[in-house]
């Protein structure tokens, strides 16, 4: 079959969120489907592209109404069997069996955060559901929130696999070439974009409870991402930028990640924690009931400090074996090509 994508998320230079799932997404096709043909859609020319031989990149320009116009015209000049939204966009215009990808229902469960994008996301998926023949979500917990909120019930639930570069052949090359800022002390992890949603002043409350404690004094609250204005030298709260190879070896060093967000439909980075034998602190807000087994939940602060506290005494191993087996690329490839 020919399937189109849209890949459009690979020219974006922030190589995270939605970037990291496409490029995996690309990567996982490309590796375990040979039977399938795929013409990626790009808006402008970039170099950071999974390499396959049943994948081939196509620019399509203007990038003026690119998915509304232009995905459009190539959808119907060029037809496909299949087209595959990776990034929740769809064009107006098609005559392939459309099969969108929903990433996440925090908008609308937390409307307060999102009053400049709240209308533009709400239409995406209405436009989504209406016109898609299947939606896929990354958890139930997506597909029971598109239900109740949109009347949506026939979405497909396929968890995203451990990112490629946390498996383990490479994420023992990418520890060899990290340079992270180094630093003798302990500390806890986070990782994310700065947005009210992620809750970080949860995660900076937590921490200077923890630190009351004389025991631990000389740990550190690690923020990657644009945190600067929770930078806390004195308390231990450090924000620092760091590539795919820097954040492995943070995961692999880190005493545990920690996550408050108000709302999550995946929340990759617990996966990528996990992978690499790092614990996890969470909020149940925060954890999709996929991985809840695996974390370490309590919804008060009292229980989210505890969790630290036992942690930092006596931190523990995770199964990674478990993890890889349990999120595959290879399974969701499978579960994806059923529904061509």
């Amino acid at each position: 079959m020919k399937i189109s994508v849209d890949a459009g998320a690979l020219c974006s230079p922030n190589k995270f969120g939605t970037y990291i799932v496409t490029e995996n997404i690309l990567k996982a096709i490309g590796t375990f489907d040979k039977d399938n043909t795929y013409t990626g859609y790009l808006y402008r020319r970039t170099h950071h592209l999974p390499v396959s031989e049943n994948i081939e990149f196509k620019v399509l320009s203007p990038s003026l109404a690119w998915m509304s116009v232009r995905v459009s015209a190539e959808e119907l000049i060029r037809p496909k069997d299949v087209y595959l939204g990776l990034s929740q966009a769809i064009p107006w215009l098609s005559g392939a069996k459309i099969i969108s990808f929903l990433h996440g229902l925090s908008f609308y469960e937390h409307k307060e955060l999102y009053k400049e994008s709240f209308e533009a996301l709400k239409d995406q998926v209405m436009f989504a559901t209406t016109r898609a023949q299947k939606v896929i979500v990354s958890s139930v917990k997506v597909k029971k929130a598109l239900g109740e909120l949109f009347g949506f019930t026939d979405s497909v639930v396929i968890p995203f696999g451990v990112p490629f570069d946390m498996l383990p052949n490479q994420s023992k090359k990418s520890i060899k070439s990290s340079k992270p800022p180094k630093s003798a002390r302990p500390y806890f992890l986070f990782v994310g974009m700065s947005h009210k949603i992620k809750n970080i002043d949860f995660l900076v409350k937590a921490f200077k409870i923890f630190k009351e404690k004389s025991a631990n004094k000389d740990f550190e609250l690690v923020l990657v991402g644009d945190h600067q204005k929770f930078a806390d030298a004195k308390l231990g709260i450090r924000c620092i930028t760091a590539n795919r190879n820097d954040l492995v070896r943070l995961y692999v060093d880190a005493t545990s990640y920690l996550s408050a967000s108000h709302h999550e439909s995946f929340n990759l980075p617990v996966l990528e924690a996990l992978s690499q034998n790092c614990t996890v602190v969470g909020k149940s807000s925060a954890i999709i009931p996929e991985l809840a087994e695996y974390v370490h939940i309590a919804d008060e602060m009292e229980g989210f400090v505890g969790n630290m506290n036992s942690i930092a005494m006596n931190k523990r191993d995770v199964d990674i074996k478990k993890i890889i087996a349990k999120f595959s690329w290879e399974d969701y490839v499978n579960k994806l090509k059923t529904l061509f």
